[in-house]
């Protein structure tokens, strides 16, 4: 998917997100598919997935991150490249047949353009950190809801986020069902361990995203909600931290008496 991220679970794993990128299906949430450094299973954000829906009304163009993950045809989940030409995506399992006369059953891949908007990823200290020290981690992503026309029926379907992987730049990565918080918010001092945080064991630049999984439910007008099967995903824009080293001076002073001393 990226959406899907590893399938499976929606708990922690100690190894391995809106306008603008585009969503994962994976209709399935058992089995886990992992490649190095890629968690989830997700397909590749390459480009845009090939997504075709039964709707005759006008759509929004394909979002440039769209990719499909079904049950057995996961790829890589690195985020694609604004402007990269769209990869072919496998074919997503077939809802089951609707009842006659009733509305037809709408598939992950007929409600992914419903998904709109990117989710924020940052970073505690904000683009910087120290190396071998606990760098905090939090997503910006919540549940959200649209109405319009499906497969011929107005419509409303609603997304709820239920899993976030972590993708830390130096393979390895984090999948949880928090989307983090502050130090402060959590009443922790700096640079303590929480859900989402990562220490880089060396110094360098560099890049982080989050994939948001979502579920999804609809609901046909004078009809009951139903849940669709699998999850829906986004990815984050890349943010970028910069690892620092520590050295340790001896000094008279301390730098607030002596800005100019040796380590100020």
């Amino acid at each position: 998917m990226l959406l899907a991220g590893s399938s499976g679970g929606l708990g922690d794993s100690t190894q391995g997100a809106f306008e603008g990128n585009g969503a994962q299906v994976k209709t399935s949430t058992q089995g886990t598919e992992n490649s190095p450094g890629h968690g989830r299973g997700h397909t590749a954000d390459a480009g845009a997935s090939h997504i075709t829906k039964a709707s005759p009304s006008p759509k929004p163009p394909p979002n440039p991150h769209w990719t499909v993950c079904t049950s057995g045809a996961c790829t890589a989940r690195e985020p694609a490249e604004v402007g990269a030409p769209p990869s072919p995506a496998p074919a997503a399992d077939p809802p089951p047949p609707a009842e006659p006369g009733a509305p037809p059953t709408p598939g992950l891949t007929d409600v992914a353009h419903f998904l709109v908007g990117n989710p924020t990823a940052k970073s505690e200290p904000a683009g910087w950190t120290i190396a071998g020290a606990e760098t905090n981690f939090i997503a910006n992503a919540g549940e959200s809801e649209r109405a319009g026309e499906l497969l011929g029926q107005p419509v409303t379907v609603h997304f709820t986020p239920v899993a976030y992987d972590w993708r830390y730049g130096d393979n390895s990565g984090r999948t949880t069902t928090t989307p983090g918080a502050t130090w402060a918010a959590s009443g922790l001092p700096d640079f303590s361990k929480t859900a989402t945080s990562h220490a880089y064991a060396s110094r360098g630049t560099y890049t982080v995203t989050v994939t948001v999984e979502y579920s999804a439910r609809y609901q046909y007008a004078g009809q009951a909600w139903a849940d669709i099967p699998g999850t829906l995903g986004l990815t984050s824009e890349p943010i970028t931290v910069t690892v620092k080293g520590v050295k340790t001076v001896l000094v008279g002073k301390t730098c607030d008496e002596n800005p100019s001393g040796p380590g100020c």
